[in-house]
């Protein structure tokens, strides 16, 4: 005779080991996700519940996302990158300035304005890893030396002209009815994922913001590491702003401080998730898609303006103390 319980008690055994990985904290911003998506599509079933709002938030959410990459890379080695904003509204200007001025062709104005970010992120390695400045000062520095070079190009003013429509037009297009901008967001990165997780080089960046002294002892190229990495972290945000461009038609100065508190909020939260206490993909695009859903039920809810700012700030604040106990309470 067989043993019919034998089989239902592994399955149930079995069923029982999953619900509690699913539970384990470093899926809790993917439980709230969730539980945020349901709550809001229950309640504002006709505005928030629908293929139109799902699909405004990924296409407002896609430059956030790849911005947090650039963030990302940099706090992965120890470093903060306080000029990415301003790189992608230098790269924006960038765009637009050669277009409308220059009358240059598309992919070269293109290029420029990546070209641009990955000139500000060599100067931040250069400075952090040579010269030995503060990650934090020496961002902060050349973030405010790109944010007056476009202020000086366009005197305030917003470059439109000569952008062409089918430039426009790919910023706003869908592919199967996902906005292409988002699609193009995520395959930065899964890119980013996969150098960071796959390859020894993403364990070797791991290693130098742990321990740089140990690193360096280990015999990593701990200079070049450093300013190779920034200088990623800063094209990243120069096709930030390439994106942001073909996505409003619009060259604008004051733009891309927007930005930078949802850059950080994404990054820090982010290190909340999958791996508690270490900035990681994942968890930083399940972070922005939580704050977008959050924010976007605030706001159908009636709340003011300024809720979103005081949210955010909070949640970094937040975000960053428990990032802090997941390393220990040590910090760079």
């Amino acid at each position: 005779m067989h043993d019919v319980q034998s089989v239902p008690l592994g399955g149930r055994a079995s069923l029982l080991r999953r619900l509690k990985a699913i539970g384990h904290p470093r899926f809790l911003g993917l439980q709230l996700l969730v539980v945020l998506t349901v709550f809001f599509s229950a309640i504002y079933n006709i505005t928030f519940f629908s293929a139109d709002n799902y699909r405004a938030i990924a296409s407002n959410e896609s430059v956030g996302i790849i911005l947090a990459m650039a963030l990302l890379v940099s706090l992965v080695i120890g470093h903060y990158d306080l000029s990415i904003a301003s790189v992608l509204t230098l790269s924006m200007i960038t765009v637009t300035g050669l277009l409308q001025e220059f009358q240059l062709n598309l992919w070269t104005a293109c290029l420029a304005g990546v070209a641009t970010g990955l000139l500000v992120g060599v100067v931040n390695g250069i400075a952090v890893a040579v010269f030995r400045v503060s990650s934090l000062v020496a961002t902060l520095a050349t973030g405010s030396i790109a944010l007056g070079i476009a202020q000086w190009w366009t005197n305030g003013r917003l470059f439109t002209e000569h952008i062409p429509s089918s430039f426009t037009d790919l910023g706003n297009s869908e592919l199967f009815g996902v906005p292409v901008i988002f699609v193009l967001a995520l395959v930065i990165a899964a890119a980013v994922w996969w150098v960071l997780e796959q390859t020894p080089l993403g364990r070797y960046l791991y290693a130098l913001g742990d321990n740089p002294s140990a690193a360096d002892l280990a015999g990593l190229p701990t200079r070049a590491l450093t300013i190779g990495t920034m200088a990623a972290g800063g094209a990243l945000a120069g096709f930030a702003g390439v994106v942001e461009t073909a996505k409003l038609g619009a060259g604008n100065p004051t733009i891309g401080t927007a930005f930078l508190l949802p850059a950080f909020t994404a990054v820090f939260l982010g290190a909340t998730i999958i791996r508690i206490g270490v900035p990681n993909v994942v968890g930083t695009i399940i972070a922005v898609l939580l704050m977008a859903v959050l924010v976007a039920g605030l706001n159908q809810s009636g709340l003011p303006f300024y809720v979103e700012p005081l949210l955010k700030g909070a949640v970094l604040l937040f975000a960053v103390a428990i990032t802090l106990k997941g390393h220990g309470g040590r910090a760079r």
